[in-house]
Parts: structure tokens; sequence; C-alpha cells
């Protein structure tokens, strides 16, 4: 009987019968609920939230680098908000207004795949140096400052190809899980979560530099490239695990915004 009642009661919804929520629909901000017909006043049926804070109380705004009352100049807004993104993710995403189509933000990613693949372009320039150097490895086709151009260019074709395909995929798996993640709204947030890589590129820049200069100084031997190449290793799989998190945490604060 129990199987019997499984079976009956606990059958999949297919494909067909799931609906994305439209962009006139109100969602409560705090389990997605939706609020449509609903007075004002009172609380989202599902989870409580007062309805009031999914409305003009959700405190979502823009951020300082889009904020055109602010007299700070544009460099300190841009660090501004770095920082905010950086070191504030979750509450950065939860006051973001998602509902803005300007080109404001992919400029804030602009600046921020410049400076990564810029950093990520001189450590594996530093790098190969290194190795020719120190392991008499093959020379660097066009020497350490053509490569590294070259190296810049291809890092930041592969951080905007990488954000255009995830916002992609995001946009699709929220419409077929039934989410309202429209695509203008995730490359918003995927835009703002460029500043992510700066940590990401800096920290592996400045591991190449430390570990180089400490070899070209005699404070370790030529023989711990080994270890120096793991820890590289280690930071790439932790960067990772970091950009995912912080990705995570922008599009889980932003399924559900209103404005």
């Amino acid at each position: 009987m129990t199987i019997l009642h499984q079976r009956l009661y606990h059958i999949m919804m297919t494909r067909d019968g799931v609906m994305v929520p439209a962009e006139t629909s109100v969602l409560c901000e705090g389990c997605g609920y939706t609020l449509d017909g609903l007075p004002t006043t009172g609380q989202c049926p599902e989870c409580g939230l007062p309805i009031r804070q999914s409305l003009e109380g959700s405190g979502r705004q823009l951020p300082a680098w889009e904020d055109p009352a602010s007299a700070s100049r544009p460099l300190w807004r841009f660090i501004s908000t770095t920082a905010s993104a950086v070191f504030h993710t979750r509450h950065f995403y939860q006051t973001l207004a998602t509902r803005r189509y300007d080109r404001s933000a992919y400029r804030f990613a602009q600046l921020h795949w410049a400076l990564s693949a810029s950093l990520f372009a001189a450590a594996l320039s530093i790098h190969a140096y290194w190795f020719q150097v120190y392991q008499l490895g093959p020379k660097i086709p066009g020497g350490p400052w053509v490569f590294g151009g070259v190296m810049a260019v291809l890092a930041y074709l592969m951080l905007w190809g990488t954000t255009r395909l995830a916002g992609r995929l995001t946009a699709w798996e929220a419409a077929y899980r039934g989410l309202r993640l429209p695509l203008p709204v995730v490359l918003r947030g995927l835009y703002y979560h460029a500043a992510h890589y700066l940590p990401v590129a800096l920290l592996g820049f400045l591991t190449v530099v430390a570990y180089y200069q400490a070899v070209r100084w005699r404070w370790l031997p030529e023989t711990t490239g080994v270890r120096y190449l793991v820890v590289l290793c280690l930071e790439v799989v932790v960067g990772a695990g970091y950009l995912f998190k912080t990705y995570w945490t922008g599009m889980k604060s932003t399924m559900y915004a209103n404005r």
C-alpha cells in the first residue's frame, strides 16, 4: 500500500508543466512565491516575509560604480564597488538593482577582465622565463614582452567568453527549473562577479614573482620547483572553488529580485 500511495501522489511533473514567472509578477524575495494580487500590507503565505520588503522596501539600489549622484571620482567608485563585491558578496547582491540594462556593469567587467588578464599573462611570462633560464627549456616565442602581450589578449578573450557561456547556461538552467533569471539579469550579475577574478589573478602573480625572486637570490634551491608547481596547482583548485562559490552566492541572491 505504501508503494501504491507513493506512486499515486508523487508523480514527477513533466517539463511542460514548468512555468517561469513573468517579469511583471511580484515574487517574494525570501522564497520566490508569487505575490500577485495580495495586499502589500500582508505577509508571504509561504515564508512569512512582509510583502513590502519584496517591493519598495527590498533595499535594492545601484552600486557606487553606477550612482549618478555620487561626487566621488570614477576610480574611487570603481574601488568601492570592487571592495563591496569581493568582501561583502552576499550583501552586495542582495542589495543590487538587477533590472538595469545599460552598459555600466559591462564596462566594470571590462576593466576587471583587463586587470586580471594582465596579471595572469605577467605570471605566465615570468613562469616561462624562469623555466627557460633555470631549467634550460625552449626559448619564449618573440621574447617575454611579446609573449606576455599575446597571453594577455588570450586571457581577456577567455574571461569574456567564459562569462558569456556561463550566463547563457545559467539562464537556460533557471528557465528549465522554472526560475526567473533572464539572460540580461544573469549577465549583469556576472559582470560584477568579474571583480572576483582579481584576487585569484593577484595571488597567482605574487606566488610566481615570489618564487622567481627567491630562486634568483638563492633563498631557495632550484630543486624546489616541484613544490612550487604543487602550490600553483592547489591555487588553481582553490581559486576555481572560490569563483564558483561567489558565483552561486550572487545568483542565489538575485533569482527572486523584482527590481
